[in-house]
């Protein structure tokens, strides 16, 4: 087989494998939730009972400080952290966090710590959850 022609496969393949650079790159496969700590302290790390349910709901979370603590690999430069501040904590001075569905819609923001619960019952009730809830013959 041609050199080339492996070399070029491999390359296409690693373009594939690439970490997502922005949140559009989780619509239609994942809901998003990002969450906007007003100190370290508001964000506990789930425990193997609450990532279950998260992973069960295909929700990937983003814990936006300076950095990015996540339940999944990104590469967000530190400008598009910057453009995801501007846009979902609106200079909010307390704990804030917004729910982001399947399409890209913003389904919920609320300015208080995060509240699993509540996200898990919103998601439960949105059509498309229904549907995968049915597929699963769960529900």
């Amino acid at each position: 087989m041609n050199p080339l022609y492996l070399l070029l496969c491999f390359f296409l393949f690693s373009l594939s494998q690439e970490e997502p650079r922005v949140l559009d790159d989780f619509k239609w496969k994942n809901r998003v939730v990002i969450y906007f700590p007003q100190s370290p302290q508001d964000w506990t790390v789930p425990n193997d009972s609450l990532s279950k349910e998260i992973d069960d709901r295909k929700i990937k979370y983003f814990v936006i400080e300076d950095s990015v603590f996540s339940n999944t690999e990104v590469l967000f430069t530190p400008e598009y952290i910057k453009k995801l501040k501007n846009r979902y904590a609106m200079g909010s001075k307390n704990s804030s966090w917004v729910l982001i569905g399947l399409d890209g819609g913003t389904k919920l923001r609320k300015e208080e710590g995060i509240d699993w619960d509540f996200i898990f019952r919103t998601v439960d009730a949105m059509p498309m959850r229904q549907s995968e809830i049915r597929r699963k013959g769960g529900g």
